[in-house]
């Protein structure tokens, strides 16, 4: 009997701090909306990961919509810049200065950033613009509901379709490269996925990867595909993409067709990438945190935000200079062939 109560106990002390950890969440976003709107001030931290283009734009995204939102508003945003450089040090000084100087948002940039802030400031609403995978990186509970202070856009690439492109523009690969961090939950999500639909699938697609832990063992692990693979992908990867120059550079030295996720990479000399429009994402994760401020929506409660179709942009200078027809995917919907601007224009 003495046992029964106990056990009694403790369920009911664990369902008190469920139910207190649910309460603590929906206070938290009504009393910032009531605390923004009087004092009239919103103080965000923007926590970037590493500067790469991707990451640039979705500032900028997110910046004009917060001023569409002051503008409307009259609420003055006070912000606090940082960025780590794919420091892993700086990653954990700038958590800890944000956790000892709390703000009252967080736009954070970068997968390892956003775990690290997390984990020192759980409470702070955090909003993240491009995560890939968040469930995996356990920053959220599920894609439908984040269960904590967290709302956040999606970068996560349509596998199917990517496995699609390559495919259907190059049907003479059958071996793969790919180079990633293994430390980027981020690119870890999608090289798993990348594994398991090709698994599904019955045309033979062999993967060669390729793990880095920093920027300098990109051009090595590129060089030691060479030989082994027709084609390489990039999956989204700050590490990686801090590195598209050389990772370039050595696609067109070698006639590889390079496949990435980031537009800014055709410029590099890839090949193809099904890309999202980053800039519109960032704006997309300031509309949500304007929906915490404006209507008191609950963040733990808002589901992840994805894009199902992303443009595929099609180098026409690579696809010409690699013997390759862009027939094959002329009826594909949301396609677009990219050149490089001369450099007067």
């Amino acid at each position: 009997m003495k046992r029964l109560i106990i056990i009694v106990a403790v369920v009911l002390v664990a369902l008190a701090v469920i139910f207190l950890q649910t309460q603590g969440d929906k206070q938290t976003a009504g009393s910032l909306a009531e605390r923004v709107e009087e004092s009239g001030t919103l103080t965000v931290a923007i926590a970037s990961e590493i500067e790469i283009v991707p990451i640039a734009q979705l500032r900028e995204g997110f910046r004009q919509e917060m001023q569409l939102y002051s503008g409307s508003s009259g609420v003055e945003i006070e912000y606090t810049e940082y960025n780590a450089a794919g420091d892993k040090a700086l990653i954990a000084q700038i958590a800890d200065a944000i956790a000892t100087n709390p703000p009252d948002v967080i736009y954070v940039l970068g997968t390892s950033q956003a775990q690290a802030i997390q984990k020192r400031a759980p409470a702070i609403l955090m909003v993240q613009g491009a995560v890939t995978d968040p469930v995996s990186a356990k920053l959220a509970e599920s894609w439908d509901r984040s269960g904590v202070p967290y709302i956040a856009t999606s970068d996560m690439p349509p596998i199917p379709r990517q496995i699609a492109l390559i495919r259907t523009l190059t049907p003479h690969v059958r071996n793969l490269g790919v180079v990633y961090n293994p430390g980027e939950t981020n690119s870890v999500a999608v090289i798993d996925r990348l594994k398991a639909k090709l698994k599904q699938g019955s045309a033979e697609l062999m993967l060669h990867e390729r793990a880095v832990t920093n920027t300098a063992d990109v051009a090595q692990s590129v060089e030691s595909l060479l030989g082994h693979v027709e084609a390489i992908y990039l999956p989204p990867d700050n590490t990686i993409y801090g590195a598209i120059k050389v990772i370039g550079k050595e696609a067109k030295d070698n006639s590889i067709p390079l496949y990435a996720t980031t537009k800014p990479a055709l410029e590099e000399g890839a090949l193809a990438t099904m890309a999202l429009n980053f800039t519109e994402l960032g704006r997309d994760s300031a509309k949500l945190l304007r929906q915490v401020l404006e209507q008191g929506a609950d963040p733990a409660a808002m589901p992840i935000i994805t894009n199902r179709n992303p443009t595929v942009y099609v180098n026409g200078e690579r696809l010409k200079k690699l013997g390759l027809s862009r027939d094959a995917i002329r009826e594909w919907h949301n396609v677009e062939i990219w050149r490089p601007q001369s450099k007067g224009s």
